[in-house]
C-alpha cells in the first residue's frame, strides 16, 4: 500500500483524493488533465507540500531542518494559495505560515473527512 493510502485509510481514499486534486488543477490552474495527473503523482511521491498540504494534517520537522522551528505543525486552514494557519502547540500557539515553510517538514498524519 502506498504512503498516501496509509495516511488516508486505504487505496480507494487515496485514489479519490488524487482524482480530486487533479480536478482542482485542471479547473483552477487550467492544466491539461495528463499534465495535472503527472504533477500530482510526482508531488505525492516527493511529499511536496504544494500538492499535499490541506487542513487536518500534522507535519513534523525533518531531522535536518532548523531546530528553532516548531517540532510539529497542525494545519487548521488555508489563507489563499501560499499561506496556511497552523497550530504548533508551543508558545506561539496559532499563526500564519508560508506554504514554503512546509518543505522543512514531512507529512506525518492526516485526519481526512
Amino acid at each position: 500500500m502506498t504512503r498516501l493510502a496509509l495516511l488516508l485509510g486505504g487505496a480507494q481514499a487515496a485514489a479519490q483524493w488524487t482524482n480530486a486534486r487533479v480536478h482542482q488543477l485542471v479547473v483552477g490552474a487550467r492544466l491539461d488533465p495528463n499534465t495535472a495527473l503527472d504533477l500530482v503523482e510526482h508531488g505525492i511521491a516527493e511529499d511536496d507540500p504544494v500538492i499535499l498540504a490541506e487542513p487536518g494534517q500534522v507535519w513534523v520537522r525533518r531531522t535536518e531542518a532548523d531546530p528553532g522551528l516548531p517540532a510539529v505543525l497542525y494545519l487548521t486552514h488555508r489563507l489563499g494559495p501560499e499561506h496556511l494557519v497552523a497550530e504548533d502547540g508551543g508558545p506561539t500557539g496559532t499563526g500564519v505560515i508560508p506554504l514554503a515553510l512546509l518543505y522543512a517538514y514531512e507529512l506525518d498524519y492526516w485526519k481526512h473527512s
